[in-house]
């Protein structure tokens, strides 16, 4: 019995299946805040010089003040504005520099009011910071101004070079001993790795422990995504990634919410890691996927699930739970019946066959974009024009009815359709918000880029999961995430080549979007279809499959039976008559 009528007499989506999902969906939100921590971690503040001699001035002024304080507060501000020169910005207006002073306030000296008799040099004593936002963050504590001002940016290519290494990792470890203990070795290895971060004593230690964290972070995220989509049925996939999506953007409004009230970066950090540690009870819950127990002929074991899953969801096991020859081999129809090969699989057997190949290149240049664009305008919501936590909070906020939308018209529109819509308007979205100044309306228009592109990424991940075959799915998954990766590294950078040529990033985002859009009209339908689960039914899954059908009612014929990978091919190539075990 195919695997998708098993869960028709188990339940599709039955207790076990939601306990599940529910603890899933709740690592999301410890998960998010780590993605986009250093948006906050390492936010950008005022600085000035330190002068050797004259105490310190820290920007803490405000209304609430007392007379006296205010007093001492203006006093300061006044001995800054002796000691700091001014210099031009970008916008051509006067303001304080940010990494010179005058060089006769030092050995407490008198400071000269004169700029025009006093000789400039760069802070040799360290910095003053605004506090007034945020009490501490790895800029304030590893004075990362001036020359050292590039960093973050590199500190946020190593986290995205940390997810490259877990895709390469985890998703090959996930398809060899299992999703379930891959799980929990990437949750040891984040739960650790994320606490110690808020006890970082160096930039380098910093970087180093969010590299391992990026690293493990994702190893468990994947494994949650990709069992979700296996214990559930056809249909429901597309909720769970889109509710899984949600929970995502969730976590970015709690994140903004957490950094609201905690200021103080290490705190933030500690506060975002500890929720890891309850998720060690789903160790008593989190099953083998039986999917991936089939693909391995360990049958035994994934009946033994399949009954524990049927048993909490209160329904019966079918008697013929496999066919006779399943459990000695599996067969694509129309070919002679051979021994299964114990030659270990490999990414590279999604680029042997020409349609594999074709497919799992378009789906990953796809990942390469969507996460390049979905990070760089996360990034960069503080150059948005207006304030930080807002911006941020409406940018997580902006991606829910994004993706409601996709949920919506995935399942009537089709999957490619709908996707190549979302990274088109992402792309001009982004084209159209270079030509409009920092303020609403271009976090308006950005903001509707943030809207497809989260859009996108929900349906990268259905797409990505229907279209590579269960015994490739966890290592296809990963290998796109791991180019998807090196855009993570890319983005950061690019960002920062921004002050060079302002345009330059949303010129990259907008443009690579829209061929992104182009690209996905090449690949097939999957809407109506089962899962392929070797990689014959892969490569044989949508061959000759035309633009027309990218609707619902392209997929199925006229006796309302969905058909298998392996019947779509030879119905839309060489119409051959249809296998008898239709599967539903």
């Amino acid at each position: 019995m195919k695997y998708e009528n098993i869960l028709k007499h188990i339940g599709v989506l039955g207790k076990f299946q939601k306990i599940l999902i529910a603890g899933f969906l709740l690592f999301q939100l410890p998960a998010c805040c780590q993605f986009i921590g250093q948006v906050f971690l390492g936010a950008s503040t005022d600085h000035w010089c330190k002068t050797p001699g004259i105490a310190d001035v820290e920007a803490n002024c405000s209304s609430s003040l007392g007379f006296e304080n205010a007093l001492e507060c203006h006093a300061d501000e006044a001995q800054k504005n002796r000691s700091i020169p001014y210099e031009m910005d970008s916008d051509g207006r006067l303001v304080l520099s940010s990494c010179k002073r005058y060089a006769e306030g030092e050995g407490g000296s008198e400071v000269n009011s004169s700029a025009s008799s006093d000789v400039i040099i760069s802070c040799d004593s360290g910095w003053n910071f605004d506090r007034s936002q945020y009490k501490s963050t790895i800029n304030q504590d590893f004075s990362l101004v001036c020359e050292r001002e590039d960093l973050p940016g590199v500190a946020q290519s190593v986290w995205f070079a940390g997810l490259l290494t877990g895709s390469i990792i985890w998703g090959s470890v996930g398809d060899w001993i299992g999703r379930r203990k891959t799980f929990f070795l990437c949750l040891i290895g984040v739960s650790i790795s994320s606490i110690v971060t808020s006890f970082s004593p160096s930039f380098e230690v910093f970087t180093l422990l969010r590299f391992v964290t990026a690293n493990c972070c994702y190893g468990a995220f994947l494994m949650t995504y990709v069992l979700g989509s296996e214990l559930v049925g056809p249909k429901q996939r597309v909720m769970y990634g889109s509710v899984s999506a949600m929970a995502f953007s969730v976590g970015y409004m709690v994140l903004v919410c957490l950094a609201y009230l905690i200021r103080d970066w290490r705190d933030l950090q500690l506060t975002m890691s500890l929720p890891f540690l309850p998720f060690f009870m789903l160790f008593f819950w989190f099953p083998e996927s039986p999917r991936w127990l089939i693909s391995k002929g360990r049958f035994g074991e994934a009946k033994k699930i399949l009954e524990r899953i049927a048993r909490v969801n209160k329904t019966q096991v079918p008697e013929n739970l496999f066919d006779e020859g399943e459990e000695k081999t599996k067969v694509p129809h129309g070919q002679t019946e051979e021994k299964v090969t114990t030659r270990p699989i490999t990414q590279l057997d999604l680029l042997r066959t020409p349609n594999l190949r074709k497919k799992s290149l378009i789906i990953c240049y796809d990942w390469f974009v969507v996460n390049m664009v979905y990070y760089g305008l996360s990034l960069s919501t503080s150059a948005l024009g207006i304030n930080d936590y807002v911006a941020g909070f409406v940018s997580g906020g902006i991606e829910i009815p994004g993706i409601l939308l996709s949920w919506w018209m995935v399942d009537r529109c089709g999957r490619r359709f709908t996707t190549s819509s979302a990274y088109t308007t992402s792309g001009v979205a982004c084209l159209v918000t270079m030509f409009i100044p920092p303020g609403v309306a271009r976090a308006v228009v950005a903001m509707v880029g943030k809207f497809a592109a989260a859009a996108a990424f929900n349906l990268i991940y259905l797409y990505s999961v229907e279209l590579y075959p269960t015994v490739t799915r966890t290592m296809g998954m990963g290998m796109s995430s791991m180019v998807a990766r090196v855009s993570g590294i890319l983005a950061p950078i690019i960002l920062i080549l921004g002050k060079y040529w302002y345009p330059l990033p949303l010129c990259v985002f907008g443009g690579s979007s829209v061929l992104a859009g182009l690209l996905t009209l090449l690949l097939p339908e999957t809407l109506g279809f089962n899962l392929p689960d070797t990689l014959e039914e892969g490569e044989q899954f949508g061959k000759g499959a035309g633009l027309k059908l990218c609707c619902a009612g392209n997929t199925k014929d006229d006796d309302k039976t969905v058909k298998s990978p392996a019947e779509y091919a030879a119905l839309q190539t060489e119409g051959n008559p249809p296998n008898d075990d239709v599967m539903v």
